[in-house]
C-alpha cells in the first residue's frame, strides 16, 4: 500500500500525453455534447462547464481505493482508542449534546461505522493528501458523478472515440452503496428502502421537493433493479400514523437511506417522526448518526498524535498521506501566525470546505485575526499546507459558447461502500477562484473515465 510510487507513476489524468489528433477529437465531442452530459447535474458553477472527463489510469485508481480504505480504518481505530460509545466520542470532540440528531449515546463504536465514506484528496507532486474524510451515507454526488461518467462514455462511443481511446466507466458507486446497505443491515430481497433528503440545504433544487423527487427517480429505479422496494421522500413529508409507524404520503417507511447531514437540522414534524421511529425500533438509518462523528477533523489531529505508536506501515501512511494536523490552542497562536504561508485553518466539524482558509491567500493581518478568533473559540485546527497539483482543463461558456483553457486545482473523492472502492467524485476549481474547492467558489462537479494500465 505505502510502497506504491505515487510520484513516479502519476495516473490522475492522461491529458497532455495523448496524441494531438485524439485531444482534438475529444474536445470536438465535448463541444457537441456538453449540454447533454451536464443536464440536471448538481454542479455549482453558473458560467462554465468542462468539455471533457478526467482520464484516470485504472490501476492507479485501484491503488487509491486501497489507500482510502486503510485511512478510513485508521480514523475509526483512532476513535476507538479514546472512546467506547458514541456519547463518549461526542464529548471528547467537544460537540454539545443534542447537536447531532438521531445520535444514540450508548451506541458502540463498531465496524459498521466505516461502511460508507468519501475522502477529499489533493495531489501534491502526484502524492495523495487526505484533507478531509466524509464518513456516513450522506457522502454526496454519488449519482451525479456516475451520470457524468456514463454520459461522457456514451458520447465517446457515439463519436467513435473509443476506437482511438479505449476507456470505461468506474465501477458503479450507486450499486456499491445499495450492496453495502443490504450487507450492513441484513436486508432480504424486496425489503422496503426509502431515500430521505433535506429541503434546507444548498443542493440545487433542494428547496423544491417535488422537483427533487422527480430528479431522483432514476436513483429509485436503480434501487428497484438492486432488489429493493424503493422510494424517495423529503424529511418534511414524513409523519407517524395512528399506529406509530413512520409514513410518507401514506407509504410505510422502514429502512432509511440517509442522504442528509444529521447536524443543525431545523425542528419539523418530519424530523421528530424519524427520531421517534428510530428510538422505537420501527425504522432504521443507513448509516447511523454516529458515523458523522468520525468525520470530525479533530480525529486527524488525534491520528497524528498516535503516529509514533502505530505499526511502521501505518505510521508511514499517516505521515506521507495525511498533512500534519494540530488543534489550535492559545499557546500556538504566535507560531501559527508566523507560519501563515505553510498552514491552512479549518473548523473541526464543518464540511464542504466551509470556513477553510489557506494562509497564503490571506494577509498577515487577516490571518492573525482569524487565528486569534479561532483559538479563542476552540475546535479549530491548523493543517500543514499541501499545494494542490493543477490540471489543464478546457471549459465552454454557458451562454456565449466561448472556449477557455486554464490550469485549475482539483480534488478527488473515491467512494468506499462496505470496504470496497467504487466510483470517483472529482471537483475542479474555477479560473481565478483560489485553492479552496467549496461550493461558494463556483466549483465544477464532474466524472472520470478509466484507461487501462498502459
Amino acid at each position: 500500500m505505502t510502497g506504491y510510487d505515487w510520484a513516479g507513476r502519476p495516473g490522475f489524468d492522461a491529458w497532455g500525453n495523448l496524441p494531438a489528433e485524439v485531444e482534438t477529437a475529444v474536445l470536438a465531442a465535448g463541444v457537441a455534447g456538453w449540454e447533454t452530459v451536464f443536464d440536471e447535474i448538481a454542479t455549482y458553477n453558473e458560467t462554465w462547464r468542462p468539455l471533457r472527463p478526467v482520464l484516470m489510469n485504472g490501476p492507479w485508481l485501484e491503488e487509491l481505493y486501497t489507500l482510502s480504505d486503510r485511512m478510513l480504518q485508521l480514523l475509526l481505530e483512532c476513535c476507538r482508542r479514546r472512546a467506547r460509545t458514541a456519547g463518549e466520542l461526542r464529548e471528547l470532540l467537544g460537540i454539545p449534546a443534542g447537536r447531532v440528531e438521531f445520535l444514540d449515546e450508548d451506541e458502540l463504536l463498531g465496524d459498521h461505522l466505516a461502511m460508507s465514506g468519501r475522502p477529499d484528496i489533493l495531489l501534491t507532486g502526484g502524492v495523495p493528501k487526505f484533507v478531509e474524510f466524509n464518513v456516513g451515507s450522506d457522502v454526496g454526488s454519488v449519482w451525479d458523478s456516475e451520470k457524468v461518467s456514463a454520459r461522457f462514455l456514451s458520447l465517446f462511443q457515439s463519436s467513435g472515440l473509443t476506437a482511438m481511446l479505449p476507456v470505461e466507466a468506474p465501477v458503479s458507486a450507486v450499486d456499491g452503496r445499495y450492496t453495502a446497505i443490504r450487507e450492513a443491515l441484513g436486508l432480504a430481497p424486496g425489503a422496503r428502502l426509502t431515500m430521505v433528503f433535506r429541503t434546507d440545504g444548498e443542493y440545487p433544487e433542494s428547496h423544491d421537493p417535488e422537483k427533487l423527487v422527480e430528479l431522483l427517480q432514476p436513483f429509485v429505479q436503480r434501487g428497484r433493479e438492486n432488489g429493493y422496494d424503493m422510494d424517495v421522500q423529503p424529511v418534511d413529508w414524513l409523519s407517524l400514523d395512528e399506529n406509530g409507524h413512520l409514513v410518507g404520503r401514506g407509504r410505510r417507511v422502514e429502512t432509511i437511506l440517509r442522504l442528509f447531514v444529521c447536524s443543525e437540522m431545523p425542528p419539523t414534524v418530519g424530523l421528530q417522526a424519524i427520531k421517534d421511529a428510530v428510538k422505537a425500533g420501527t425504522a432504521t438509518l443507513f448509516t447511523s448518526a454516529a458515523s458523522w462523528l468520525i468525520s470530525n477533523k479533530l480525529v486527524f489531529a488525534w491520528l497524528w498524535e498516535d503516529a509514533d505508536q502505530l505499526p511502521a506501515v501505518d505510521a508511514a501512511l499517516v505521515r506521507n498521506h495525511l498533512p500534519r494536523t494540530r488543534l489550535l490552542t492559545p499557546e500556538l497562536v504566535a507560531s501559527v501566525c508566523a507560519e501563515r504561508e505553510q498552514l491552512v485553518l479549518k473548523p473541526a466539524d464543518e464540511f464542504g470546505g466551509s470556513g477553510v482558509v489557506v494562509g497564503r491567500e490571506a494577509s498577515d493581518g487577516e490571518w492573525r485575526q482569524l487565528i486569534e478568533r479561532g483559538a479563542a473559540a476552540g475546535l479549530h485546527l491548523v493543517q500543514d499546507y499541501s499545494r494542490p497539483d493543477r490540471m489543464v482543463m478546457d471549459f465552454v461558456h454557458l451562454t456565449s459558447g466561448e472556449q477557455e483553457r486554464a490550469e485549475v486545482p482539483f480534488s478527488i473523492g473515491p467512494y468506499t461502500f462496505g470496504r470496497r472502492g467504487s466510483g470517483c467524485y472529482v471537483r475542479i476549481g474555477s479560473q481565478g477562484e483560489g485553492e479552496v474547492l467549496n461550493l461558494k467558489r463556483n466549483v465544477h462537479v464532474t466524472g472520470s473515465l478509466l484507461l487501462d494500465g498502459g
